[in-house]
């Protein structure tokens, strides 16, 4: 089969790098919030149990699972004036953001279990759109650049904007809430606000990539199942993004458990959340151009591997932080998961530009967004796996719900937040560990970002 035609190496701008970057300000946010406060908002404002909490969490991103992909071979497939995926982008981030608007603006109904229905339906929809969004977003940087170095610059300026997301929705939407009075009336503030902002940083990356070609006039011509195969057939990306969805379950056991551990551990409010993710992206920030050089030393696999084994002491650490520990150790503590945690969200997105690269020129089928489709549901169904299992362990440690007032909780509550808020998340990484060395067998020379087909 002929070799793929692959994009030139185009000497990107910083300015268009920067700009493109911006997008993933808006899809830090997003990732972030949900899993940060939904789980305790249904808890502990809407007073939904545990248990269905959890599901709400969950059933969304199994559902993402099913259409991620499916909204990837349609992007592949695209042929327009505007290209192939900037059509997408632009409709997933004007419909996301007024979904998510929608999903902290919960009507008052008669009883928990309507909430539950309503939440759950207004998230699907929001993810739903936020794929249409993310799936074009993610494969377009291997068709922008063929320079494994410049693609691993352009996913700096990336994640930056990650973090920087990461931190507004992660420290800015409990500050929002918190501003605003707090109950269903603080969310809904805060969700018209965050929802603004993200509308907003999305359509950022289609007005910068309008003069930049990609593989628009390729025809990606499979169908749907045969793709599905042959992506499960490539082990480098297999590899790879069953090991970020493990490492995105730990967070999102970290994120999930966060506020009970702010509220009921550490007896604070939405400011301790606030103060707490401060401290993590804002180290994770300033680490990030030194993750950059250190993978330009000694490769991006072996780099990615340093960060996963210091994220593995760093989260394993938080254990020792309980109710009597000064807060200038805690924050130490969570600073120095920050440092680390740069490295963890860098380098997967790395290596993916480089794996789809490989694989469009060993098959001749430029099917970039087929595999993002995949990444981007591994990512959510990590995050929600991350979900489902704090509301698991709440739930059968006899946590206690409420609707909008703080309630003494058991001991044995009190215990699984900290195992959801610190061991769980130190666990599902390292076993993340055994893939990312199996995946680094597979990739040929990591030092120059070149991986055997």
């Amino acid at each position: 089969m002929a070799s793929a035609p692959l994009a030139e190496a185009r000497g990107l701008s910083i300015g268009t790098m920067a700009a493109f970057g911006v997008g993933s300000l808006g899809t830090g946010v997003f990732s972030t919030v949900p899993s940060v406060l939904l789980l305790f908002f249904m808890t502990s404002v809407l007073g939904i149990s545990p248990a269905l909490a959890a599901l709400t969490v969950f059933i969304p991103k199994f559902w993402d699972v099913l259409i991620d992909p499916l909204i990837g071979m349609i992007s592949d497939r695209t042929q327009s004036r505007w290209g192939r995926r900037r059509p997408y982008m632009l409709i997933g981030g004007i419909t996301m953001s007024l979904f998510f608007v929608m999903l902290f603006s919960v009507p008052a109904f008669e009883t928990p279990l309507e909430s539950f229905l309503y939440v759950t339906a207004a998230y699907m929809a929001c993810a739903t759109a936020y794929a249409v969004f993310s799936v074009p977003y993610i494969a377009m940087p291997a068709e922008i650049s063929s320079s494994p170095e410049e693609r691993t610059t352009l996913m700096s300026f990336r994640m930056g904007f990650a973090m920087v997301g990461i931190l507004l929705g992660g420290a800015g939407a409990p500050f929002l809430v918190d501003l605003a009075g707090g109950g269903r009336a603080g969310y809904a503030v805060m969700a018209l606000t965050i929802g603004i902002v993200c509308g907003i940083a999305m359509l950022v990356p289609v007005v910068a990539t309008r003069r930049l070609g990609t593989a628009a006039s390729v025809s990606a011509d499979f169908q749907f199942w045969q793709g599905l195969r042959q992506a499960a057939a490539c082990k480098p990306f297999l590899l790879l993004l069953v090991t970020y969805l493990l490492q995105l379950a730990g967070l999102g056991c970290f994120s999930g458990a966060l506020p009970y551990y702010a509220v009921h551990i550490r007896e604070g409010s939405g400011m301790t959340v606030t103060l707490l993710f401060v401290a993590l992206n804002v180290s994770a920030i300033v680490a990030m151009p030194l993750w950059v050089r250190i993978s330009r030393s000694v490769g991006k696999v072996r780099a990615y591997l340093a960060s996963s084994v210091l994220l593995v002491l760093a989260t394993g650490g938080l254990w020792f932080c309980d109710s009597e520990t000064p807060d200038a150790f805690l924050y130490t503590q969570v600073c120095l998961m920050g440092l680390v945690f740069a490295g963890q969200q860098l380098f997967p997105f790395a290596l993916l530009p480089d794996v789809l690269d490989a694989d469009a020129r060993a098959t001749g089928i430029h099917r970039q967004g087929m595999f993002t489709g995949l990444w981007t549901a591994g990512e959510k169904l990590g995050l929600a796996l991350g979900g489902l299992v704090t509301g698991a362990v709440l739930s059968w440690t006899s946590f206690v719900a409420s609707s909008g007032t703080v309630v003494a909780q058991p001991e044995s509550a009190l215990t699984g937040i900290r195992l959801a808020f610190a061991i769980l998340p130190s666990l599902l990484v390292t076993a993340s560990l055994l893939l990312l060395v199996r995946f680094r067998s597979v990739y040929e020379t990591p030092s120059t970002g070149k991986i055997t087909p």
